[in-house]
């Protein structure tokens, strides 16, 4: 990724970045790390945007795996696993589009104490 980079979105589970210099996107989310084109960035929203959580949840209801929503890659040995949650806070962080506004209280990364 280059050196002159803008934050597009953020949260405290990852971020989107854009390169105009590469014309690329990178996106940080937990612990995978993705370099996308416009074209496979969008592609992935249309993926995300389209999966049955329902659906998935209960076709694997019985699995070993926490997380049930499977996003398959171009690697047959490798599929990622989400939580509804998890897609859902994704999918937030890839809506570049939209306006800013208030924080929730998850968003805030540091202890807060309260006296």
């Amino acid at each position: 990724m280059c050196k002159h980079f803008k934050y597009l979105t953020k949260n405290k589970n990852g971020f989107l970045v854009y390169c105009a210099t590469a014309k690329a996107y990178q996106l940080s989310y937990k612990n995978l790390n993705f370099n996308l084109t416009d074209y496979e960035l969008d592609g992935l929203v249309k993926y995300l945007k389209s999966i049955d959580c329902d659906y998935w949840e209960k076709e694997y209801q019985n699995s070993i795996y926490e997380k049930k929503i499977p996003i398959p890659t171009l690697q047959s040995n490798f599929m990622i696993l989400l939580e509804r949650n998890e897609v859902y806070e994704l999918l937030n962080l890839l809506d570049i589009n939209k306006k800013t506004g208030f924080i929730s209280f998850s968003d805030i990364n540091y202890p807060i104490h309260l006296n």
